[in-house]
């Protein structure tokens, strides 16, 4: 595949409507390896059971299984067994404590995904709200 790095006048008339606007953007996307791993976080994110599981996590910091079952109403074992899932993706992480484990977190970026979704979220509804009335 030819690189649009030498955007001729030709070339442009033939591949790029907009020349100034596509110049700085070359080799500024985010690398195909980079955009997968972004894909895996948010279809991970895309489940309405751990998306409640990961906001219980980040309105208490750190919690074990039984009580992330409890706050969310579903089993211990779908409980564990998405947390599973988020932690090998690293988007919680865990700390045992004789023979119960924590789990909180992973870091900053997740907490702050979780709550632009729901910012997001609450601005759709109100939109639509707006809307039907």
């Amino acid at each position: 595949m030819a690189q649009i790095t030498d955007l001729t006048r030709d070339r442009c008339e033939t591949e790029c409507l907009h020349p100034e606007v596509v110049r700085p953007l070359l080799g500024a996307v985010m690398s195909r390896v980079d955009a997968e791993g972004s894909a895996s976080v948010f279809a991970l994110l895309a489940d309405g059971s751990r998306a409640r599981l990961l906001h219980a996590l980040a309105l208490a910091n750190e919690l074990c299984v039984c009580d992330l079952a409890l706050i969310v109403g579903i089993s211990q074992s779908a409980i564990s067994h998405q947390l599973r899932l988020l932690r090998d993706r690293r988007i919680v992480s865990r700390r045992k404590v004789g023979r119960i484990v924590y789990y909180r977190l992973f870091d900053e970026h997740v907490r702050d995904l979780l709550a632009q979704g729901a910012r997001h979220a609450r601005e759709e509804r109100r939109a639509a709200r707006r809307k039907a009335s």
